[in-house]
């Protein structure tokens, strides 16, 4: 979705369309960071779960992924945008979601412990208090946390090498938060109850997959 560079501002919905690109190298990249994605649900895909939810589901290609593997299980989905969730209704036409509009830093429509699984992928960079919306995915979840983010600053030199963004230095608009692989897990550090359980770097993301430390896998 094309929008005006505005650094400063929060972007709704995917700055490019990355999952229906035509550049080969960005199609490779995209079609790595699904793979990623499914193996890591994947680890946790023999385990029963009942509840899934994603947080700033975008136009929903990822709920497809969690649908598939996990057909059973009842999803949610949550975006700060009631226009892109109605492209995410008709993408994932077909599949049973609960849709909300909230914005990730308050996910006031959801308890404690709600959701065996909670994913939140590239929404942490664009939330002016990444930390409270951490917390908040914690809180909402029971069992387990997957979260993605652009692996810094080999996102920036990336979008340099195809020659984006040169005024901002290679900084995707919207972006407001940058972590490179020793940044990122502090901020995950203040859920006591979690532990992590897995951890990788589809270029240019990092991943990190979290558990209740009461959970044995």
């Amino acid at each position: 979705m094309n929008k005006k560079e505005e650094p400063q501002s929060q972007l709704i919905g995917n700055y490019e369309d990355k999952y229906h690109s035509t550049n080969l190298i960005s199609k490779y990249l995209v079609t790595n960071f699904i793979k990623t994605l499914e193996s890591y649900l994947g680890i946790i895909s023999p385990l029963h779960l009942t509840r899934i939810c994603e947080i700033g589901c975008g136009e929903g290609e990822i709920l497809k992924l969690v649908h598939k593997v996990f057909p059973d299980a009842e999803i949610h989905a949550v975006d700060i945008s009631q226009e892109i969730i109605e492209k995410a209704k008709v993408n994932c036409k077909g599949i049973s979601i609960n849709f909300s509009v909230q914005n990730a830093e308050n996910l006031r429509c959801f308890p404690d412990a709600f959701f065996d699984l909670v994913i939140c992928t590239e929404v942490l960079e664009h939330l002016s208090d990444p930390q409270k919306g951490m917390e908040e995915l914690f809180r909402i979840s029971q069992n387990f946390v997957l979260v993605s983010v652009p692996n810094e600053p080999i996102w920036r030199i990336l979008n340099l090498m195809r020659g984006r963004y040169f005024r901002s230095l290679g900084d995707t608009p919207g972006h407001l938060n940058h972590w490179n692989i020793f940044q990122f897990p502090r901020i995950l550090r203040n859920a006591a109850h979690f532990k992590l359980l897995s951890r990788g770097y589809p270029f240019p993301w990092q991943i990190i997959l979290m558990t209740n430390k009461n959970v044995e896998i």
